[in-house]
């Protein structure tokens, strides 16, 4: 079952996020939520839906070691924005 689910994911759920955490990169992944829309960014990092199974791109940087993607990813989640309508 595992190996399935990694398949469909690394087949069906190459999203950019994914790619970053798959290169172990802080700074792709910076860029890949970079152009996420607004109040979409921590929606990305945190859930990403393949067919119909949903991972976690956090659990997933954990899990397979991708430590400087899973520490850019809760940097960017504990980082305060100001809001831009004001």
């Amino acid at each position: 079952l595992m190996s399935r689910i990694l398949c469909r994911v690394i087949n069906e759920g190459s999203t950019i996020v994914m790619k970053a955490i798959n290169a172990n990169s802080g700074k792709q992944l910076k860029t890949a939520v970079g152009c996420a829309p607004r109040g979409k960014r921590a929606l990305w990092m945190l859930n990403i839906q393949v067919g119909t199974h949903s991972i976690s791109p956090l659990f997933w940087a954990l899990e397979t070691g991708s430590l400087d993607a899973a520490k850019a990813i809760i940097v960017d989640l504990l980082t305060i924005r100001a809001d831009r309508d004001r």
